[in-house]
């Protein structure tokens, strides 16, 4: 097979890949996604800026390409499952029409989401690594329906990122490598709820419902860079960076129903949403250690600059202010975000030269304070436990699955207020959630 039918079928590869990734959402710690890959799942991405055990290091480390020496594609499909459950009040009130006093509430808001990926490698000389990704490092869903008793505070909120990243790895000489990257990455936002009168009963009584849309793109742009220092063989310590990215959204919001239009309903729309969010710089510094032929030890410590996320204000959206039809409205929604750890460690067992098996466990920090928590995202601390498997085909065919289960910290949302036009919604209660993730991934050298 020539280098250049080589290529075109990696081309090939790499737009379904991205099209898929475009259609892909799910959510981790906080909107924060550890998945770029399928394998590291079975670890829990212990070690993964000084691992370097495929094309993958091209987003977590690039210094790490210098160890990959064919052509390379990886390509991974993570789906996830997430489970949030509260269950306490809500107290709904509308300017002018009074309030009906905290009543009891119930709301399911999990989903369930698949994250794909495709990490590319090529040398261009001894010294010398190209990689190529297309992954999601952040994104989220939670989703409560439009029937529930929550849905005047919530009903679909996601985030969905895209990152297209070239990157090039760079041997220094027999010990030290370093890395750099772009950062391209596409945003799709949305915020949604349902407007309605506390003068009906909300749990029965939906003549009223008028539902909210809110969805907002952009482009934004940042970068990474690596360095990997190998005192052996056998021992090597990474240190990576990404950088923050901005993202300014612009888009539509929608008032659709009876409420609309001065409650003479049909479509109220307002095409100038905006908003900005920050996608947030991510520190990680690895460790990896084959002990023996038989076993390797490796640990991540990562460390999220999540200060920088502090509101969410959504402007020019579309509902009813002061009693009147509006397309200017803003909403603040306080964040408050705080910085975090994010801590894992792990061990394959080469069982034989086809078959090795992964573990690992970790904790997780959540940005989210008991005083800001809302019902968009439930976040709270985690405590994860990883499993997998490599089985190796032949010298160009490997393939991976594993499990990580997140036992989830029970936590509350403590008398949160948020008000979106005349209407404002108090929220008091306890939110149980968990995740798991499952990662599935083909590894495929070309000679």
């Amino acid at each position: 097979m020539s280098k250049r039918l080589n290529f075109q079928r990696l081309f090939l590869l790499m737009s379904a890949a991205g099209t898929l990734g475009f259609t892909s959402h799910a959510m981790a710690a906080a909107y924060q996604l550890w998945e770029q890959d399928g394998a590291s799942i079975g670890n829990y991405h212990a070690g993964r800026a000084a691992e370097a055990p495929d094309a993958s290091t091209a987003y977590y480390n690039p210094a790490g390409l210098i160890r990959i020496k064919n052509q390379q594609v990886v390509f991974a499909l993570d789906p996830v499952l997430t489970d949030f459950k509260f269950n306490g009040t809500m107290n709904v009130s509308t300017a002018g029409l009074g309030s009906l006093g905290p009543v009891p509430a119930t709301g399911q808001g999990g989903t369930y989401n698949t994250v794909p990926s495709l990490n590319y490698a090529a040398p261009l000389n001894d010294r010398t690594v190209f990689g190529f990704s297309v992954v999601s490092p952040f994104g989220l869903e939670t989703n409560y329906g439009s029937s529930s008793p929550v849905r005047y505070a919530a009903t679909l909120t996601s985030l969905q990122i895209v990152d297209i990243s070239p990157s090039l790895g760079i041997a220094l000489n027999d010990k030290l490598s370093i890395g750099f990257g772009a950062d391209v990455e596409r945003a799709r936002g949305e915020f949604d709820l349902v407007a309605g009168s506390p003068i009906l009963n909300f749990f029965t009584d939906t003549n009223l419902d008028t539902p909210s849309k809110n969805v907002g793109y952009s482009w934004g742009y940042g970068y990474h860079l690596g360095a990997l220092f190998q005192f052996s063989e056998q021992t090597r310590v990474g240190l990576a960076y990404h950088s923050k990215v901005t993202q300014h959204l612009e888009g539509t919001s929608k008032l659709i129903g009876p409420l609309a239009n001065d409650i003479t309903g049909g479509e109220q729309k307002s095409d100038d949403l905006k908003t900005n969010t920050t996608l947030p710089a991510t520190t990680t510094l690895s460790l990896f250690h084959s002990l023996n032929p038989t076993w390797d030890l490796m640990g991540t410590v990562a460390f999220t600059q999540w200060s920088e996320f502090s509101n969410l204000v959504l402007q020019n959206v579309a509902g009813i202010q002061d009693g009147m039809s509006s397309n200017l409205i803003v909403v603040n929604i306080p964040e408050n975000y705080r910085n975090t750890w994010n801590y894992s460690v792990g061990a394959n067992y080469h069982a034989s030269e086809q078959w090795m098996f992964k573990g690992g466990v970790g904790y997780d920090e959540t940005p989210a304070s008991g005083r800001y928590r809302n019902l968009q995202l439930p976040d709270s601390d985690r405590i994860p436990v990883a499993l997998g498997a490599h089985y190796q085909a032949n010298k160009t065919l490997g393939f991976d699955a594993g499990w990580t289960h997140f036992f989830v910290m029970n936590t509350r949302i403590n008398n949160l207020t948020q008000a979106v036009g005349d209407q404002s919604t108090t929220t008091n209660g306890t939110v149980h959630s968990s995740a798991d993730v499952f990662g599935f991934q083909v590894k495929w050298d070309i000679a």
